[in-house]
């Protein structure tokens, strides 16, 4: 399992989510973000072309889309958290 770190943009956006997410849309984030740290090249994933020096990639979970890059081999930085907003 690697370790990880939440940037402080994902910070601020995971906190505007559990203002209104369900207890379902919160397990499924949990239950990403466990997945991710456990296996950061899972299958899914796509690359998000953000930054080409610093490979970044972005998970779909329902409708939840997590960003993040593999640091070191053992580390997973989650940089944005993106769901709709209505």
């Amino acid at each position: 399992m690697a370790e990880f770190v939440l940037s402080r943009r994902f910070l601020e956006e995971l906190a505007l989510f559990q203002k209104n997410a369900s207890p379902g849309d919160l397990d499924l984030l949990e239950r990403s973000l466990a997945a991710i740290v456990e296996h950061p090249n899972l299958r899914g994933r796509m690359p998000s072309y953000y930054d080409p020096t610093a490979p970044s990639y972005l998970y779909r979970a329902g409708q939840l889309l997590i960003h993040y890059r593999i640091v070191e081999d053992e580390e997973v930085e989650f940089l944005n958290l993106f769901w709709p907003r209505v």
